[in-house]
């Protein structure tokens, strides 16, 4: 029964590489069950019978993808700052640990319009908006108001490292130019020194 179930999550895990890969490469919507099934070596009915929609399936290449690009924690964000007292460098700090996670996740993280209305794409792009404002609110020491993480929260999301990237940024460029651009923007705004 071991070899068995060993096979059954070889299988698996073939087609999650697979679906992976070419979710990658074409969208998830530009992948069909039959380009999984020949990029995993196995039948179509083998893909139906592990995932049978892609409600099943995105949520388990979600998984998978977490586990190799390993996004920070929400309960890291404390050793991430340490024992930074400037919002400089706080933020500098949450910028770096932020676009280094977008920089390894890179095209795994981009999906396209009809992608966002997958339940599981939905759940994933508002936990990654709720873990940015996390850390910009653990970043910004004086604990501002709801109006202020959503302002800099913007500076440090995906899309807007993505096109930083687009413009020949590096990722420390990047990470430096969103953190000036939140301390300008909250000395415009009174709430902080950039001293």
């Amino acid at each position: 029964m071991g070899s068995r179930n060993a096979a059954i999550a070889k299988t698996r895990q073939r087609i999650l590489d697979a679906t992976i890969k070419l979710h990658t490469q074409h969208g998830i919507f530009g992948t069909t069950w039959k380009d999984i099934a020949t990029e995993a070596d196995v039948a179509i009915g083998t893909v139906y019978k592990h995932f049978p929609t892609l409600d099943d399936l995105v949520p388990a290449c979600g998984e998978l993808l977490m586990e190799r690009l390993r996004p920070p924690s929400p309960e890291a964000v404390t050793e991430i700052i340490g024992g930074a007292t400037d919002p400089k460098e706080r933020l500098r700090r949450v910028a770096n640990e932020l676009f280094a996670f977008y920089h390894r996740g890179g095209r795994h993280l981009e999906s396209d319009l009809r992608e966002r209305e997958l339940p599981a794409m939905r759940e994933w792009e508002e936990y990654l908006r709720n873990m940015v404002a996390g850390f910009v609110r653990e970043a910004l020491a004086e604990r501002p108001g709801d109006d202020v993480v959503q302002a800099i929260s913007f500076l440090f999301d995906f899309p807007t490292f993505k096109a930083m990237r687009i413009r020949g940024m590096t990722v420390d460029l990047a990470a430096e130019m969103a953190t000036a651009m939140a301390l300008c923007w909250l000395k415009g705004k009174g709430r902080t020194s950039t001293d």
